[in-house]
This record gives C-alpha cells, sequence and structure tokens, in this order.
C-alpha cells in the first residue's frame, strides 16, 4: 500500500504539469482560469495536508516545492 505523503506528492505533481501546460497554452479562455485557480487550490490544500503529515520534511521531500512561498506556488502572490 502506498503511503498518503507518496500519493499526495504525485497529485501535486499532476497538478503542477497541469498548471505549467496551462500557462503553456495560449488564447486562455475564462474557463481555463477557473480550472488555473481550483488546481492552485487544491495544490494549497494538499501542501497544507503534507505540512501535516511531514512537518518540516516537506522541502527536502518535494523539491518542486523549494519555492519562496508556497502561496505564490499556488498562484496568490
Amino acid at each position: 500500500m502506498t503511503d498518503p505523503a507518496s500519493a499526495i506528492g504525485r497529485e501535486v505533481d499532476q497538478l503542477i504539469d497541469s498548471q505549467i501546460a496551462t500557462l503553456r497554452g495560449s488564447n486562455l479562455t475564462d474557463l481555463d482560469l477557473i480550472e488555473y485557480r481550483d488546481r492552485a487550490e487544491r495544490i494549497e490544500n494538499l501542501v497544507s495536508v503534507l505540512d501535516r503529515i511531514e512537518g518540516d520534511k516537506i522541502p527536502k521531500w518535494h523539491p518542486r516545492l523549494r519555492v519562496r512561498s508556497r502561496r505564490s506556488l499556488a498562484g496568490r502572490d
């Protein structure tokens, strides 16, 4: 069985890849932006769960989360 942190990490990876793909696209629609915002919220919530599960290990656990602020990762500068 997969541990919860690994499963959450895979989902975060997929969401981040989707965010990047959205931003690379041209002619973004309103729906694209709504979905982008929804994914950003999901990423923020998952990172919060990981914080509770693994505490300060998050930056070591997932290199893509090594950002100045998790809020900026989620699109909330």
